[in-house]
């Protein structure tokens, strides 16, 4: 038995369970953030440091932080920055990164474009085989991405061959397989925002004489805009950090950075400071724009989770 004066009452135990849960948060996000921690470290470190079979996981030592505090330029002589002035010369990093900024932003448009009409149509109407189609759509996502890179690359070949349209290394083409791919996901995620607004808004656009086309972007789109813009970020990320059918589809001149950054891995060395300073420098713009859209994203994300 637990004396009287050792049990905890509710006021207790609503703290001590906010203590483990931040406690627990607290790991998480540190695992969360620590590759990015190391990628960014790695970049101003000299090829020896990051190879060392011990390396330090702090970026500098007690006394070299101390003359730090001190003299605020010592960081110049700590920081390998040359890796980030070295990046841009060895290898075009810059293209393969606008690359990606034209492969993703476009692919988030259609398939926002698609995604709004097809996630509508699931919330509002009702039409045969609609449940089927539902399963079908979520299906799409359960086959793994290297048993469709094949018979894909065949497709390729076969319409470049047959109707002279040319669809690999090329911009339309690695547009149009991620396009695919994230369609069905846009489409669920907006089918359950949608679902989120009342039928009731829609019908007063609706009497106040609007067509229900007009319901759709006037009334229903701006209110399912927090939803939308989680959808968006999901599909361009997914875009942005594709690998596979990208190694395969999009060479050339139209190599994104996530195939681009490989150059750095040559036969007979590795340029591991330059591609973790191109790597922290490809994600400061992603960061940014996701701190900046934090709001909107939040609240899609949890929106679309409760039905009115």
């Amino acid at each position: 038995m637990i004396p009287d004066e050792l049990r905890l009452n509710d006021s207790g135990r609503e703290t001590l369970f906010n203590l483990l849960s931040k406690g627990v948060l607290g790991c998480l996000l540190l695992y969360a953030l620590f590759p990015i921690y190391w990628m960014i470290l790695s970049s101003f470190r000299t090829r020896a440091e990051i190879t060392a079979s011990e390396p330090s996981i702090l970026p500098f030592t007690l006394d070299e932080a101390a003359d730090a505090i001190q003299d605020p330029s010592v960081l110049l002589t700590l920081l390998e920055y040359e890796n980030y002035l070295t990046m841009w010369d060895r290898f075009p990093v810059f293209d393969y990164f606008v690359n990606s900024l034209i492969i993703a932003s476009v692919t988030t448009v259609f398939a926002l474009a698609v995604g709004c009409l097809g996630g509508y149509a699931f919330s509002r109407y009702r039409f045969p085989g609609k449940i089927g189609v539902g399963g079908a759509l979520l299906g799409t996502q359960m086959i793994p991405g290297i048993l469709i890179l094949l018979p894909m690359f065949l497709l390729f070949v076969w319409i470049q061959e047959t109707l002279a349209i040319p669809l690999i290394d090329t911009y339309h083409g690695i547009i149009f397989v991620y396009t695919t791919f994230t369609v069905p996901v846009a489409i669920w995620m907006l089918r359950g925002f949608f679902d989120s607004i009342p039928n009731a808004i829609e019908e007063a656009a609706r009497v106040d004489g609007c067509s229900r086309f007009q319901a759709l972007v006037r009334v229903v789109l701006p209110m399912a805009a927090p939803g939308i813009a989680a959808t968006g970020m999901f599909v361009f990320l997914t875009a942005f950090n594709e690998v596979l059918f990208a190694s395969v589809l999009a060479r050339g001149d139209v190599t994104p950075f996530a195939i681009g950054i490989q150059s750095f891995e040559t036969q007979t060395t590795a340029y591991w400071g330059e591609m973790m300073a191109a790597s922290t420098v490809a994600t400061a713009p992603i960061l940014i724009l996701f701190i900046l859209f934090q709001k909107p994203i939040v609240e899609g994300l949890t929106e679309g989770s409760v039905k009115q």
